[in-house]
């Protein structure tokens, strides 16, 4: 019938349409400047270093400061990750958790960080800058469980919602210690 072929020819003209519309949407130069994914990040002159530089900042003190060390591993918003020399330059929002760093084979120091930013650099240099950050063996296992059950205990009870999302950081928080303890 006549109207079908006209709705297939409406269809194909729509299509053609939304090519060419979908063509010149699309930048056939690059803005000047502009970075798309790591391309245009620094490279680093030379082969890839054997260590990378670790400085993990806290606000009261410098824990390494331009120290050489083999691997580090963060725990990143979007999960776990390790950092080596030569590594892709990152920027990553920490989440509550163990960040272990390897000195050299064998000798691992293990830390709890309860949140921050990590920043990979491609001169295999990595920042991490962390809101708290405690050695693993510091940390009271009895007053974390304690401190969990008092966090769980106060969101059970909070009807503001400002106040509930202060004792989901405290839950959140308590919990990831509680498994960095069990992991150390």
């Amino acid at each position: 019938p006549p109207s079908r072929r006209a709705s297939l020819q409406n269809r194909k003209m729509l299509a053609a349409v939304a090519r060419t519309a979908l063509r010149s949407a699309r930048p056939t130069t690059r803005v000047a400047g502009a970075r798309f994914m790591a391309e245009g990040a620094p490279v680093a002159s030379g082969a890839i270093p054997a260590k990378l530089t670790l400085n993990l900042l806290a606000p009261h003190e410098a824990i390494f400061n331009k120290a050489e060390v083999d691997m580090v591993i963060i725990p990143g918003a979007s999960g776990m990750f390790g950092v080596l020399p030569g590594h892709v330059p990152t920027i990553s929002e920490l989440k509550p958790g163990l960040l272990e760093v390897t000195l050299s084979a064998g000798d691992t120091q293990k830390f709890f960080i309860s949140s921050g930013f990590a920043f990979a650099h491609a001169n295999s240099t990595l920042d991490i800058c962390a809101v708290e950050a405690v050695r693993i063996e510091d940390l009271d296992p009895s007053a974390v469980e304690t401190g969990k059950a008092q966090a769980e205990k106060e969101l059970a009870s909070q009807t503001d919602e400002v106040e509930k999302a202060k004792a989901q950081i405290a839950v959140d928080t308590y919990t990831a210690m509680a498994e960095a303890l069990s992991l150390k």
